[in-house]
């Protein structure tokens, strides 16, 4: 008798017969590393479907040294948009062998339980070579939010070890900004400069057109391979790069949902190369007890932002997040170290809408404010 695992390769062979094994594939042409004026750019050509198109990724020329001449960053940020086409993808480039492994079977079954219109592709590279180790550098990238704060909490400003230590900040154009696009990306980063030169770090913008790949996406559902296309055009000079996570392990699950965020601590290590590290961390807390670490940074006190508007850098004080943030704030007593970058008078105004959402939501993360204010004995339903 055959055995079980037989039996499911025979099914998986199966579902690759039919889904995304015809004429039809998407090219990747091999990466190429080119000067325009102080910038660095990584490019690869894209054919599909009939047409071709760019991908590109863009830095300061003077971070040359960090950029890997991979086709990984490449394949991750492509490889939905081609599950989504059903395309086989081929890469004219050089991958990572264990990346090659992972998204090849594990990396795609788990990311079609999370949305599961894609259908599987094979992966053809040019080369499999495993990518050599050694590189020093440990990132993060850097929004001003509470996560990232959070990650800076752990990872800088507390005593963690040498392997764990943050040397670089990174902000990512891969979809974030919203409507804001190029434009916002980049007047959130010069906003958020002084603040890391405070810290010490060096802080590097990553541009890209990662985003018009994925039309008929929005980001929180697919912000995860997004993000770690960006940290792996960098491992030639990061070994390990720390991704904030949103949610506590408790919350951890695999299946439909509006953002990756929950499937991380899962998803993060099946992308991951042999020379990157990639690592959820901050899932052993609350977003309460973030709020709280980070309310204790006098760095965040100025230049906290957790907006999702996407119209302007800074803090609207009336969207979902605003709204989250500043009631815990609070609740906390904490409210007014914050008055400089939030509209107390705006977030006042829309409070009492807000609150009577949070007390008949299920969201996680809003029945952590429940239970929150219960401890502290402050009445949501006679906020003041």
């Amino acid at each position: 008798m055959r055995g079980v695992r037989a039996l499911l390769a025979d099914c998986e062979l199966i579902t690759y017969n039919v889904c995304g094994t015809g004429e039809i594939h998407m090219e990747i042409g091999a990466p190429e590393i080119v000067r325009l004026g102080d910038d660095l750019r990584y490019r690869v050509g894209v054919r599909t479907s009939g047409t071709d198109r760019e991908l590109w990724f863009s830095l300061s020329g003077e971070y040359a040294d960090l950029v890997s001449e991979r086709s990984d960053a490449a394949l991750v940020a492509l490889l939905i948009p081609a599950m989504a086409l059903g395309e086989d993808i081929v890469v004219a480039g050089t991958i990572s062998e264990k990346l090659h492994y992972t998204l090849s079977g594990p990396y795609q079954r788990v990311v079609r339980h999370i949305i599961p219109s894609l259908r599987p592709v094979r992966i053809r590279p040019a080369e499999i070579r495993p990518a050599p180790h050694g590189a020093s550098g440990v990132a993060t990238g850097f929004s001003g939010g509470i996560d990232s704060f959070s990650v800076l909490a752990d990872h800088h400003y507390a005593d963690a070890a040498p392997g764990f230590r943050l040397t670089h900040l990174f902000h990512f154009n891969v979809g974030s900004h919203g409507a804001g696009g190029a434009r916002l990306f980049r007047e959130r980063y010069a906003r958020l400069k002084p603040v890391a030169e405070r810290i010490g770090l060096p802080f590097i913008a990553v541009d890209s057109n990662v985003t018009e790949f994925y039309t008929g996406f929005n980001y929180q559902s697919t912000h995860t391979p997004r993000t770690v296309s960006a940290a792996l055009l960098l491992q030639r000079g990061i070994g390990r790069y720390l991704c904030a996570s949103s949610y506590e392990y408790a919350s951890t699950f695999v299946g439909p949902a509006c953002t990756m965020g929950y499937s991380e601590p899962v998803t993060l290590p099946l992308l991951s190369p042999e020379a990157l590290d990639v690592l959820c961390v901050g899932s052993e807390y609350t977003r309460v007890e973030k709020t709280l670490c980070v309310a204790g940074i006098g760095d965040s006190h100025g230049s906290l932002d957790v907006c999702v508007r996407g119209e302007a850098a800074g803090n609207c004080s009336a969207c979902w997040k605003c709204m989250r943030t500043l009631l815990t704030l609070e609740i906390a007593g904490l409210l007014d170290r914050y008055s400089g970058v939030f509209d107390l008078r705006a977030y006042r105004e829309g409070r009492d809408r807000y609150l009577e959402e949070v007390l008949r939501s299920d969201d996680p993360l809003l029945r952590e404010i429940v239970a929150f204010a219960g401890a502290r004995g402050f009445a949501l339903s006679h906020a003041t």
